[in-house]
């Protein structure tokens, strides 16, 4: 094959299982007219599950991944897909968020070998904001070469107010997401059964988001804003509502026009040297209802124009400004290597389980290695910011911390927690009342 395609979806799921039958039908929404299923799918998960299940991970998070992987699955068969076609070759996850990558057979072929990494950035160095990334490498079947791909999913901090805060857990990701080998590269991370992918020698590791030879894409929950402080007791007459002109004053794009992102990638203080494609959709955070599929964001085309009635307009919650919150990025390509070819970005229908809208992009790639030429003026050689040098120990202390808030929210948060309090407290006060009614004789 020449060329491949990616597919690339992030999601907040708002601690709630994924609805496979309201989002399998859209899933695909952003793939370009009559084009075939892409070749890899990469879903990036924001909040995927309550904090108890995900600091704890392992089995805990196996429902909530299964219902992903049934989406795929049945978003394939809607698309015309008779047969399974693709494989699910690797999940990670770092807290409560995740990253799953979902191969066609033949590229699977192809793997070489897998690497991994995490960084928390949430209180004391957790989980409960954070990054998780995968790297993968390619066999081109010539000469050895290897085409690298590094997938992050990231969610960042919230507030309109944090946007340095959100600056700064960008740099503690690009400082402390290292990536090392997977002891087991075929096992995924959800205890299934391995893929057989191709031997080949162990590659060079602990190496950050920015590293030579790497075509890399950032996709979540970035949690940038269109306002940098909350909006007032009136402020929601002024939120976007489905209209088509953009000259009128209820179109989206004035919001864009204050994006924090857009603004603080512009003046080199976050996601730098990546590219985003034009936004052409509504905010996708945040929606105050669990509207019908059919009359959310994602279908402006159905909502008529200013005076739309009020089934179809948007029903954002008051208190925080609609925002791009949910974004999906790329580190362009060398100049003198093949270039990406993205192709549709969009935001996905509204969800009955989230407050926030999906957001998926096409993209093709050249079957090819980048290019080293100039390597040493490249970006990928000179990340805006150093490897921490204790990464390997800061991440090691908050998986202990991650462990025991996982036990106590288990413990309290949870019905079967709460039963096994409930046990332990009766079988304390039987071992009291044992020892009180011995001690009379």
């Amino acid at each position: 094959m020449a060329s491949f395609e990616i597919y690339l979806i992030t999601f907040n799921c708002a601690r709630n299982l994924v609805n496979p039958h309201t989002l399998a039908p859209h899933l695909f929404n952003a793939l370009p007219q009559n084009a075939s299923l892409p070749d890899i799918i990469a879903v990036s998960l924001q909040e995927v599950a309550p904090i108890a299940h995900s600091f704890l991970g392992g089995s805990y998070l196996t429902p909530y991944f299964d219902r992903v992987a049934v989406t795929v699955k049945l978003a394939a068969h809607r698309h015309g897909d008779e047969h399974d076609s693709y494989q699910q070759v690797l999940t990670r996850n770092l807290g409560m968020t995740a990253l799953m990558l979902f191969v066609k057979p033949a590229l699977a072929e192809r793997i070489q070998w897998t690497q991994s990494a995490g960084a928390g950035v949430g209180f004391w160095d957790m989980g409960n904001k954070g990054a998780v990334g995968i790297r993968l490498g390619l066999s081109l079947n010539r000469n050895d070469e290897e085409l690298d791909i590094t997938f992050a999913a990231a969610h960042l901090a919230p507030m309109e107010y944090a946007v340095e805060r959100r600056n700064q857990d960008w740099e503690n990701i690009v400082r402390n997401l290292v990536f090392i080998n997977d002891e087991k590269p075929n096992k995924s991370a959800d205890d299934q059964e391995p893929l057989l992918f191709s031997s080949s020698e162990t590659p060079v590791d602990q190496n950050g988001l920015y590293t030579p030879g790497n075509q890399v894409f950032f996709a979540g929950d970035l949690n940038y804003r269109t306002h940098n402080t909350s909006p007032g007791p009136k402020g929601y007459h002024s939120f976007p509502q489905p209209t088509k002109s953009e000259l009128s004053p209820n179109h989206f794009s004035h919001f864009l026009k204050g994006d924090q992102l857009i603004l603080e990638r512009e003046a080199n203080r976050t996601l730098h040297g990546f590219q985003e494609l034009p936004i052409t959709f509504p905010p996708t955070y945040k929606y105050s209802n669990k509207r019908p599929i059919e009359n959310t964001a994602s279908n402006i085309s159905r909502s008529g124009g200013d005076d739309a009635d009020e089934s179809s307009r948007w029903l954002w919650a008051k208190h925080r400004y609609p925002s791009w919150c949910d974004r999906i990025l790329y580190l362009p390509p060398p100049l003198s290597s093949p270039k990406l070819q993205p192709h549709i970005y969009a935001s996905l229908p509204l969800q009955p389980t989230s407050d926030h809208q999906p957001v998926a992009l096409s993209i093709s790639i050249r079957l090819e290695p980048l290019s080293r030429a100039g390597e040493a003026r490249e970006l990928r050689s000179n990340p805006p910011f150093p490897i921490n040098k204790n990464w390997k120990s800061r991440r090691d202390a908050a998986r202990w911390k991650e462990l025991v808030v996982g036990v106590l929210a288990y413990l309290t948060l949870t019905p079967k927690g709460n039963a096994i309090l409930v046990a332990i407290a009766g079988i304390a006060f039987a071992g009291w009342w044992m020892a009180q009614w011995i001690s009379q004789f």
